[in-house]
């Protein structure tokens, strides 16, 4: 059980725009950064210590190879002393991100999380509570590699699709158990699911 003594796990937060953190105006939503995540942040400041990096604002249909490689660039440079990452991400291209993430980022030696929401964080019934929170335990979990967490599963990012648009269910594993699912025990997680780190992290961008 944790205690009020343990030292809190610290994570990066790292934010790229999408629907969790966007604003509706009056031609649609508009993605924005982290201040729209602020004050869920500061509530998971209570279990976490937290660092924000706003990396880039882009609706996830705008992001291409180029910004593949920021991210994988900034999840390498800044590991170093980090129990964990979580990126937040559109999900129309979350899978694409998330699996091509798993091989830039070889043998990677923390927890990296994609999440994202079906709905904006502003929106009373947004999914991105969840969503994040579940994000933030697999990345506190210890547990090396490239996830996706979503609707309180966790799954391999190189195994994670998108399968729905109008359900929180949004995204499924293809031909994998899920790594991980947040029950009432708190996160479960499947251990034989897990990536088998084979030498030092690298960097293949």
């Amino acid at each position: 059980e944790k205690t009020m003594t343990d030292p809190k796990k610290k994570i990066l937060l790292i934010t790229t725009g999408g629907t969790i953190a966007s604003v509706s105006t009056k031609d649609g939503l508009v993605p924005a950064g982290s201040e729209i995540l602020a004050a869920e942040v500061e509530r998971l400041r209570d279990y976490y210590d937290i660092e924000v990096c706003d990396l880039m604002r882009l609706d996830s249909s705008n992001i291409q190879p180029e910004e593949w490689v920021k991210i994988a660039r900034c999840v390498f440079e800044r590991r170093q002393g980090l129990d964990g990452i979580v990126i937040t991400h559109g999900t129309d291209t979350m899978a694409y991100t998330s699996s091509i993430l798993s091989f830039m980022l070889k043998n990677i030696d923390l927890p990296v999380v994609l999440t994202g929401a079906q709905l904006p964080m502003r929106n009373p019934i947004s999914d991105a509570f969840d969503n994040l929170r579940t994000a933030f335990l697999m990345a506190a979990s210890g547990r090396a590699g490239v996830f996706v967490a979503f609707d309180r599963r966790v799954m391999l990012g190189c195994r994670a699709v998108k399968v729905r648009a109008e359900s929180f269910d949004a995204f499924e594993s293809v031909n994998r158990r899920y790594a991980a699912r947040v029950t009432t025990a708190g996160l479960v997680v499947d251990e034989s699911v897990l990536p088998q780190r084979q030498g030092e992290p690298m960097l293949c961008d």
